[in-house]
């Protein structure tokens, strides 16, 4: 539902942006070319260039796809029609799966937001009913894992024919949340130590600390949004 909403409002944006920055461009080639005032060319181009560098910036920052060919191509010499379809990877079907994830689950990282009004109001009800939801289920998965993990504890310790020789296993209650306390964050930090090794692997410009440091983010559902996978 948030791609249908929102993918033709961000063609048509993006459309208008391509044609902003072909516009821009065809007039600084236009200055520079037609100038004959050599002792102001400088600032001329000067400040036509700063104009057409505001424009592609705004053009990027919105994840216009410039190919090359389109670029080198001028305005008076190719029609509309000729050229080829704006290209944008914001709302494919995995980035609206990605987005709806992080709307449910609160991380919010920023980097894709509708802009429509509908695609808001949608969201606030997706969001109104979702998170509520998603919140009851994490809340089950808990119970199951740590279910799961003293049940894993209790038959390794019946296993252990020399557990009672082992002074570093408590045997009252109070030791025994501490040692699982300890244990779980062990396993917690080896869990992002994963995520970190994956993110490393899969994305080309980041190192350990970058995924590790995205894994922490999202897992603590803060969502700064300054590192997010491109893949």
């Amino acid at each position: 539902i948030f791609r249908q909403i929102e993918l033709p409002a961000e063609l048509k944006r993006l459309e208008r942006l391509r044609a902003k920055l072909r516009a821009q461009r065809y007039h600084f080639v236009e200055s520079v070319s037609n100038n004959t005032d050599v002792f102001n060319l400088h600032t001329l181009v000067s400040v036509k260039l700063r104009d057409y560098e505001e424009v592609v910036q705004e053009a990027a920052e919105a994840g216009l796809l410039i190919s090359f060919v389109t670029d080198i191509i001028d305005q008076d010499d190719c029609n509309k029609s000729e050229l080829p379809p704006v290209v944008t990877e914001r709302w494919n079907v995995l980035q609206a799966i990605f987005f709806a994830s992080t709307v449910l689950t609160t991380i919010g990282y920023g980097n894709v937001v509708p802009s429509t009004n509908w695609g808001r109001i949608f969201c606030i009800l997706f969001a109104f009913i979702g998170i509520p939801l998603t919140l009851i289920v994490i809340a089950d998965w808990g119970k199951l894992f740590a279910s799961a993990v003293v049940h894993i504890v209790l038959t390794m310790k019946s296993k252990l024919p020399f557990r009672a020789k082992l002074p570093c296993i408590p045997t009252n209650a109070t030791g025994r949340r501490s040692l699982g306390a300890c244990a779980a964050i062990v396993l917690l930090f080896l869990y992002l130590a994963c995520g970190a090794g994956m993110f490393m692997l899969w994305e080309d410009d980041w190192d350990f600390f970058d995924g590790f440091y995205f894994c922490f983010v999202t897992m603590t559902t803060i969502g700064f949004g300054d590192l997010v996978p491109s893949k």
